[in-house]
């Protein structure tokens, strides 16, 4: 019986293995694989114009070419027809370009870019020389730049060839994009049930992409944490700056009312223990508590088997951190108490030493001034704030930071604070939690 034999070669030139060349033959290999590689995708273009002209498409039974491409060889739609549509281009406009693409001297993304730009140019203008020029152009840069960059000298070939025809034709251009990126808006909010979190998708226009940035920047810029660092990730940060923006937004009441009312935050508690928001939502005991800080009104159901009797709950004290005491808080704080943080008064939380909701007084010796990334830390439980007899408040470590939990201060208020001879240690409530 006749034997087989697999190779073992595959990513090998001339049957030698790579790991056995030396670095230059290995470099060589890499450059000739790669102008293979380019021929063979020209080579692919070129079959695929043809089983175009064929219409092939429709003997196979396929809506169009680019249908019969993308199940012939199992791709995306959309790369087909963009397969379809660039080898349409270099037969009927490029010639240059698809000897370069057949003898491997360029690539696919080197020829979609020289399409692409050549395509940009109005046809009023867009003579045959103009053209081919454009295309002679590229072509000579591609032997230099990637398409990336080949791209954005593409941008400006125009102020070389055609210099007053340059501004024309970016205008076009940038209408082109503009309405495109108009028509093609999007912003999806979707509640994964799996993981509690919101999932957000979007394509914005580039105005409004600007305007958010605008808004998150400052917003989202690093925080001193425990350890004198930020260690949130970028991408945490946006999300923290794009709360505090809301935040804002609702306390401010700029946002157009909902329903006849003003559009609020609307946490459901229950006799039971349950907490949830208008949409469903089940929340924390702990996250409940940190809304509680800057909460206006607070709803409880009754009985869990009579919902619909609603009793809003009015405090018979102040509960909120508003007009003079606020100021106070201000004025005393500067802003963020939390040790090492800059963050000014206006991007404040102010929050209860001993949550309103276990009985704690809206006072100031029991209240202090966080932004939202340590007013989310201290919730957490694991640092704690107190108010020391001299009015000022300080943090208490976690052990694991500090075996001794020495308390730690801001130092804007350790700059303010004087030097009280025969200081008794006592200290305002702290709230440890449950």
């Amino acid at each position: 019986m006749e034997s087989t034999t697999c190779s073992n070669t595959i990513g090998t030139a001339d049957g030698v293995s790579a790991w056995s060349m030396s670095d230059d033959q290995l470099t060589t290999a890499l450059l000739d694989n790669a102008t293979q590689l380019n021929q063979l995708q020209g080579r692919q273009l070129e079959l695929i114009r043809e089983a175009d002209a064929r219409n092939l498409a429709v003997t196979a039974g396929a809506a169009n070419t680019a249908q019969w491409v993308a199940g012939v060889l199992r791709v995306p739609s959309a790369e087909a027809g963009a397969m379809v549509k660039l080898a349409s281009h270099l037969h009927a406009d490029l010639p240059a370009t698809a000897r370069a693409l057949a003898e491997g001297e360029i690539s696919v993304p080197h020829a979609r870019v020289i399409s692409r730009v050549v395509t940009m140019l109005p046809s009023h203008i867009a003579t045959p020389e103009l053209r081919s020029e454009v295309e002679a152009t590229l072509l000579k840069n591609a032997a230099t730049f990637d398409p990336k960059v080949l791209g954005k000298v593409g941008n400006r070939l125009l102020e070389t060839v055609a210099p007053d025809l340059a501004d024309q034709v970016l205008e076009l251009k940038l209408k082109q994009e503009e309405a495109s990126a108009e028509r093609d808006r999007f912003l999806r909010m979707t509640f994964d049930t799996t993981s509690g979190t919101w999932r957000v998708t979007a394509r914005l226009p580039k105005v409004v992409g600007e305007r958010l940035k605008l808004v998150l920047d400052p917003l989202a810029a690093p925080q001193p944490g425990p350890d004198g660092r930020d260690t949130r990730l970028p991408e945490q940060r946006n999300v923290d700056a794009l709360d505090e923006a809301c935040r804002r937004l609702l306390a401010e009441k700029l946002v157009p009312s909902h329903g006849g009312n003003p559009t609020q935050l609307v946490v459901t508690v229950t006799q039971t223990g349950g907490r949830t928001l208008h949409t469903g939502i089940e929340l924390s005991r702990k996250l409940v508590d940190q809304l509680m800080c800057e909460a206006d009104r607070a709803f409880l159901v009754k009985p869990d088997d009579q919902p619909g009797r609603v009793t809003l709950l009015t405090d018979t004290q102040q509960r909120l951190f508003q007009g003079k005491l606020r100021r106070l808080l201000e004025l005393r704080d500067g802003g963020c108490a939390f040790p090492g943080c800059d963050r000014p008064p206006g991007w404040c939380h102010a929050h209860h030493v001993v949550p309103w909701s276990k009985g704690g007084p809206t006072t100031r010796d029991n209240g202090v001034l966080l932004c939202g990334y340590h007013h989310r830390l201290i919730h957490q439980g694991a640092w704690q704030v107190r108010i020391a007899l001299d009015g000022l408040p300080e943090f208490l470590p976690p052990d694991w930071i500090d075996p001794h939990q020495q308390p730690l201060r801001n130092h804007r208020l350790t700059l303010a604070c004087l030097p009280l001879s025969g200081l008794r240690t006592a200290y305002g409530p702290v709230w440890k939690g449950e």
